[in-house]
């Protein structure tokens, strides 16, 4: 199991120094620091060489902080529960503060004791490492050799955006050029589709704008299933709409 404890990097250093002393603005640098592979990745021999780490954080995109800086984060390669595996991912917990960090260690340390409990390799599935504590969580799929595909952000607070926030959202939306070309799509729109409504914050790995942006959605037609409407990119330091793109969303 030696491959998949924890290192002896920045993230561990930076628990040791406590809040602040050893912040990092970029989650890229944590993961070059301490990468660790699930059991079911280990025994595949997949993602061994010594240099993985620093190799998928050089292939990851600008990965900020929301707001606060890193403390430590943890980052492991998970397995996708098939043998051989097809694909993998790169599962992110990045941590604000010493206490955080901690305990998303201690919540890692007993997935990777659950693990070991149920594991008789091959025959059995096992856990992966999905859902553990964190202050930032992300997933980036992966190639079993190691090539990086879509990184998302999966933290639930996404979608929890401050009442002002939001209302700055909305009115830079409606204020910009962007939102006024719409007019001419407009004169058939029913009314109960709703105005501008700001959905969730946006990390510059999904959206490659350099700062996080608030994804404000306009809702432009209803099946009673299917919704489909028009996206705005916003940044809030900036106060402009920076990228726009079509969205739909299924209901329930």
């Amino acid at each position: 199991m030696s491959s998949i404890r924890p290192g002896t990097g920045e993230t561990q250093r930076a628990a040791e120094a406590g809040e602040g002393e050893r912040s990092v603005s970029d989650l890229r640098a944590l993961v070059s620091a301490d990468l660790r592979r699930h059991p079911r990745v280990a025994y595949q021999g997949l993602m061994a060489e010594l240099d993985t780490g620093e190799r998928l954080a050089g292939a990851l995109p600008e990965m900020p902080p929301f707001r606060h800086k890193y403390a430590g984060a943890l980052s492991v390669i998970d397995w996708d529960h098939r043998l051989p595996s097809r694909a993998l991912v790169l599962r992110v917990f990045a941590y604000y503060r010493a206490e955080s960090l901690a305990a998303g260690q201690e919540g890692f340390d007993d997935r990777l004791e659950e693990i070991g409990r149920v594991d008789r390799y091959p025959e059995f599935d096992v856990p992966d490492f999905d859902h553990l504590v964190a202050d930032e969580a992300y997933e980036v799929e992966l190639t079993t050799a190691g090539e990086v595909g879509r990184c998302r952000l999966t933290s639930a607070w996404r979608r929890e955006i401050a009442p002002a926030d939001s209302t700055s959202a909305v009115d830079i939306t409606r204020a910009s050029e962007e939102f006024k070309r719409l007019t001419p799509l407009l004169s058939n729109r029913p009314a109960h589709l709703g105005g501008l409504e700001a959905v969730s914050w946006t990390p510059p790995c999904e959206s490659q704008h350099a700062v996080w942006t608030l994804d404000v959605w306009y809702l432009l037609a209803f099946d009673g299933r299917i919704g489909t409407g028009r996206s705005f990119l916003v940044d809030p330091t900036a106060k402009a709409v920076v990228a726009v793109r079509d969205f739909s969303v299924r209901a329930g």
